[in-house]
């Protein structure tokens, strides 16, 4: 009877099982790499995409900066720190949309809030980034109201404050910077209804060519002499930056932790930006009264 040679020896599946297994390791180690590759690229974009839209609601949040007719307490601003260290904080009067409180707060118009941003220490050596807002104005707006997390792989905030020589300053407080509470909606006009008042007074005691000197003298202290062009007006203080430059240092990670560069470092991405606050413009309106005044007087 013929031998069957047909088939496969021992020797030859083992050979084709490792060459086989020798394949599939390759194809894992592969698309293991692949996977971590897709993970960081992801973990990247979502950073990127997290930063700017930390920057982009601090953007609206700043940009409605109110400060006529709100007292002193409208803006500050605490440095601690700097760069990659710094744990700065930022607390200000608003117009920006904020969510509605879950209480009823007598004092609140749904117009005017408090926002601010500060860190709180959390895992793995990392900061989370709060947002603050209250609705009382009442009671110390720029300590009080609700905090919401909004990222918790912060390694630095840092902010600079431009003041109206265009210097950058690391802190702010507008309490510091108000000759007195700002009571009205344009503080700038009480100072001069105050030295109208004052001009009547000393015009009611004198007589009225007394009253037509003191007003040729100041009028004269307002030319200046050397040019003959009329000195201008001394601005009031601004209560508020000119503009806020804001720095935000961000690590990568998901739930695992922190994600690791080649060296073993977290890796992190840093987004700044710079935001100008349109109400420092001082518009100074006269007396609307006068201005009726001397309507009617030119129509004659």
């Amino acid at each position: 009877m013929p031998r069957n040679t047909e088939g496969f020896t021992l020797i030859e599946l083992v050979v084709v099982l490792g060459i086989f297994g020798l394949v599939m390791l390759a194809s894992y180690s592969i698309l293991e790499t692949t996977i971590e590759a897709d993970r960081r690229v992801h973990e990247a974009t979502l950073t990127g995409k997290v930063g700017e839209a930390i920057l982009n609601q601090m953007r609206r949040d700043l940009q409605g900066t109110i400060w006529r007719g709100l007292g002193e307490n409208i803006f500050r601003g605490e440095s601690r720190g700097e760069e990659e260290n710094a744990e700065d904080s930022i607390d200000f009067l608003t117009t920006s949309p904020v969510p509605e409180p879950d209480e009823t707060i007598p004092t609140y118009t749904g117009e005017v809030s408090s926002v601010g941003y500060a860190l709180k220490a959390g895992d793995d050596g990392d900061f989370t980034l709060f947002r603050r807002v209250a609705w009382d104005m009442d009671v110390d707006p720029l300590d009080t109201g609700d905090r919401t997390a909004i990222y918790d792989r912060v390694k630095a905030l840092d902010f600079r404050f431009l003041d109206a020589e265009n210097n950058w300053v690391d802190d702010w407080d507008s309490s510091n910077l108000l000759p007195e509470v700002n009571e009205s909606d344009f503080p700038f006009l009480d100072e001069e209804e105050r030295i109208a008042a004052e001009e009547a007074e000393l015009a009611a005691d004198n007589a009225a060519n007394t009253a037509a000197t003191a007003a040729n003298a100041s009028n004269a202290a307002n030319i200046d002499p050397a040019t003959g062009e009329p000195i201008p007006e001394e601005p009031l203080p601004i209560p508020i930056p000119k503009a806020v430059e804001v720095v935000i240092y961000l690590h990568y990670g998901d739930e695992r932790g922190r994600i690791l560069d080649g060296d073993g470092e977290p890796l992190m991405e840093v987004f700044s930006t710079v935001i100008p606050l349109i109400v420092t413009d001082q518009l100074l309106l006269p007396d609307p009264e006068q201005l009726l005044t001397e309507g009617a007087l030119g129509g004659f």
